[in-house]
C-alpha cells in the first residue's frame, strides 16, 4: 500500500535526533560508533530496520529512504522504541555512498526495491552495474550484501550484476524461507508469504 504524501513529514524529521538528509549528513556524525555499520537501501515502513536494531543491539544501522512521507511512517515505530543504535537520512542514496569510508560497511541490505521493470529505466535499479562496485568496496572484508526481492525477474538481473563483483562467495536461494542467520522480515515480505509468493535471496560476501 503506498503512502499518501504527507506535508508535515520533513518537518517531523527533521525534529528527530536520529535523523538527518542526505546532503547533510557529515561523516563526523559516525565517529564515535564502534559497533558495526549497517546500511539499509531504502527502508521503507521501517519494519526491517526497527526488529535488526532491537535484535542486534551491538550494532549500528543505519537506513535511507528516497520518500519523506514514507520514512516518516518509519520514524514514528523508531522513536516509539526508544533505540539508540539507528540512524535514518532522507535522500537518494546514490549522494550517501559517496561519503561513506572504503571497507566500512559490515551489512548493505537492499529489501525489496522497486524493481524498474521497463528497459528504459534500468539505471534506477539499486542492482544497476553502476551501483554494484560501489557496494562493494563499502564492505569491509568478510562482510555481505543482502538483497530480497519477490520479483522473478530483477532477481535473476540482480543474480546477473552482482556476479560481475569479485564476491569470495556468491548464493542465489530463490525460495527463501526466512531461516537467515542475521534477517528480519520486510512488511512486504510477510505479505508475500501469506500469499505463498517465493522471496529471493542473493548473499554476496567479500
Amino acid at each position: 500500500m503506498r503512502v499518501k504524501f504527507k506535508p508535515g513529514a520533513k518537518a517531523y524529521l527533521d525534529n528527530l535526533h536520529f535523523h538527518t538528509h542526505v546532503d547533510d549528513f557529515q561523516l563526523d556524525r559516525l565517529k564515535n560508533i564502534k559497533s558495526p555499520l549497517v546500511l539499509e537501501i531504502g527502508l521503507g515502513k521501517g519494519d526491517y530496520l526497527l526488529a535488526m536494531a532491537k535484535a542486534y543491539p551491538d550494532y549500528f544501522f543505519m537506513g535511507i529512504e528516497l520518500n519523506a512521507s514514507v520514512l516518516s511512517v518509519a520514524a514514528q515505530k523508531l522513536a516509539n522504541a526508544n533505540l539508540e543504535n539507528i540512524l535514518i537520512l532522507t535522500g537518494d542514496a546514490k549522494y550517501l555512498l559517496p561519503k561513506l569510508k572504503k571497507e566500512s560497511l559490515s551489512y548493505i541490505i537492499l529489501n525489496h526495491s522497486d524493481p524498474w521493470p521497463k528497459k528504459r529505466h534500468e539505471k534506477r535499479r539499486l542492482t544497476h552495474p553502476s551501483l554494484i562496485k560501489k557496494y562493494y568496496d563499502l564492505l569491509k572484508p568478510g562482510g555481505e550484501l543482502i538483497f530480497k526481492t519477490d520479483n522473478d525477474d530483477f532477481a535473476e538481473y540482480s543474480y546477473a550484476t552482482l556476479k560481475e563483483a569479485p564476491f569470495s562467495s556468491l548464493l542465489f536461494n530463490r525460495d527463501y524461507k526466512g531461516d537467515a542467520p542475521f534477517d528480519a522480515k520486510t512488511e512486504y515480505e510477510v505479505r508475500f508469504l501469506l500469499k505463498d509468493v517465493k522471496i529471493k535471496m542473493i548473499t554476496g560476501k567479500k
